[in-house]
């Protein structure tokens, strides 16, 4: 029977079954307070997402603005031990336009190759003047170059980035993940885009071979400083071209990190300023983002002491012409220059005879037993000089990497009355010009001195009655020389200081 209108039928066994339908807990309207709260929140989230639009457009636009080369050949058959290389990345630095320098000396390369846990790198820099073998490679305009030997810059400035690479890549064995060339003429303009940068200079030879060295310590400098930084300061003093790499890749480092910093990046013109500046410096292989760039900068900021080893490739000479040519050259130590990227590639510690670093601040050594003493010369002569320049015959060694300076000086030479004999380069390397006897010709050897201002007296038994003058960073020109008047020859520096020395206090960054 259908049950009567009004009334509602008793609950089935389905219902009884069903569960039942809980009612909504009714809640408080919003007050004024809740309403203002939530209208702030939601503005505060549209500015957000603004701010986000506008750095990952600003970023994709520079992004894409930066100058692209094909730069890489990351299968090429010069690469050694890939499956050792895999997951670590090295980043090939190409500074151009050394600010003071033209032609081979105007570029400073660096590698940087970061392992695959980012807990350790090694930074290694490459003479402007090497001599390599480069391979056939790819110009800009898709020609092929045929391999050739040359001077390491000039595989860049005739070939291109491609060919540069396939040279450090031919060279070292190592796999090339990254190319960065940057123009340093613009890097001083990056800087006062950011309106300074912070940098802490930890005193080393490389630093205080700028032409405007920095101060020790943390400071924060301008375009200015940064110019004269990046500048050297005796042009024939940096023939590896080691210490004007290591001053590029610094700053470079601290000027993208300063980019990158929570300051910068809150603020939009400062950013954009920057990273405008930024495209204009830039040129990045393909593959590589301005993200890889924060990590190489985040990277070599992060480490410290052990984790980072800076090394330059070993040299046998410096200033070796070859027959036919009047081109000065490095020449690597091939040895030397492969056990040092082995390391690179196994990841062991490179060879200590490599790092090259900081001065140390430790403690002055103890000074040593005398019969361990090196021979020391007596001190600077001020007596008359006695041999005139018509008795006297030198030979003319240059040790500096500029091309003919041997031949200059001793046209030099003669004029002011010397005997020249022998004219060449210096197989090995000086830090000044010196003058290099034997035990017979002291006085000889003084008179030349005198003749070359800075030159110091440097005595070897085992050259005989020759006196050698060697021509090293600093070299000015020669000045007559008058017999009989009183003249003071600095005799060459004891390299060990005195045990009571102080040492300065020590620099960390």
């Amino acid at each position: 029977m259908p049950p009567l209108p009004g009334r509602v039928p008793p609950p089935g066994p389905a219902d009884r079954d069903r569960p039942r339908a809980r009612r909504p807990t009714p809640r408080p309207p919003a007050g004024p307070g809740r309403r203002r709260l939530g209208r702030a929140l939601m503005a505060l989230g549209a500015v957000v997402g603004v701010v986000l639009l506008y750095h990952l457009g600003l970023y994709f636009y520079v992004d894409q603005k930066i100058d692209r080369v094909e730069a890489l050949a990351v299968d090429g058959p010069e690469i050694l031990a890939p499956v050792l290389q895999a997951g670590d990345e090295t980043y090939l630095v190409v500074g151009s336009g050394v600010p003071g320098q033209t032609g081979t000396a105007s570029v400073a390369t660096l590698l940087a190759s970061v392992s695959a846990d980012g807990d350790r790198a090694v930074l290694v820099s490459f003479p402007p003047t090497a001599l390599v073998d480069t391979p056939a490679c790819r110009t800009p305009d898709g020609s092929l170059r045929q391999p050739a030997t040359e001077a390491f810059a000039t595989s860049l400035l005739e070939g291109g980035p491609s060919c540069l690479v396939r040279t450090v890549q031919q060279l070292s064995g190592l796999r090339v993940d990254h190319y960065l060339g940057l123009d340093l003429a613009d890097l001083p303009g990056m800087v006062d885009a950011l309106g300074g940068v912070p940098v802490c200079v930890i005193p080393s030879p490389a630093t205080a071979a700028a032409a405007t060295p920095l101060s020790a310590g943390s400071s924060e400098i301008s375009g200015e400083a940064a110019a004269g930084f990046l500048q050297p300061g005796d042009s024939g003093a940096d023939v590896t071209g080691t210490a004007v790499a290591e001053r590029a890749q610094r700053l470079l480092t601290a000027t993208l990190r300063a980019a990158m910093s929570t300051s910068t990046l809150a603020d939009p013109l400062t950013l954009n300023r920057f990273l405008n500046r930024a495209a204009e410096a830039l040129t990045v292989d393909e593959q590589t983002t301005l993200g890889d760039l924060r990590v190489l900068a985040g990277s070599l900021g992060d480490l410290s002491g052990d984790a980072v080893q800076r090394a330059a490739l070993p040299v046998a000479q410096v200033g070796y012409v070859p027959a036919g040519t009047d081109q000065a050259y490095v020449l690597l130590d091939g040895t030397g220059t492969r056990a040092l990227f082995d390391a690179v590639i196994e990841g062991t510690q490179v060879p200590e005879q490599f790092i090259i670093g900081p001065v140390e601040s430790a403690a002055p050594a103890e000074e040593p037993p005398a019969s361990d003493a090196p021979p020391v010369e007596a001190a600077p002569a001020t007596d008359a000089l006695t041999v005139p320049p018509a008795s006297v015959t030198v030979d003319v060694l240059n040790g500096t990497g500029t091309t003919g300076l041997g031949a200059t000086v001793g046209d030099l030479m003669r004029a002011q009355g010397f005997t020249v004999g022998a004219v060449g380069n210096e197989p090995g390397t000086v830090n000044q010009t010196v003058v290099r006897h034997g035990p017979g010709v002291t006085e000889q050897a003084r008179t030349v001195a005198a003749s070359v201002p800075g030159a110091v007296l440097e005595p070897n038994d085992s050259i005989g009655d020759t006196v050698q003058l060697v021509i090293g960073p600093g070299y000015e020109t020669v000045v007559p020389v008058t017999i009989g008047a009183p003249v003071e020859v600095p005799a060459a520096e004891v390299p060990a200081p005195p045990a009571a020395e102080t040492a300065p206090a020590p620099v960390s960054c």
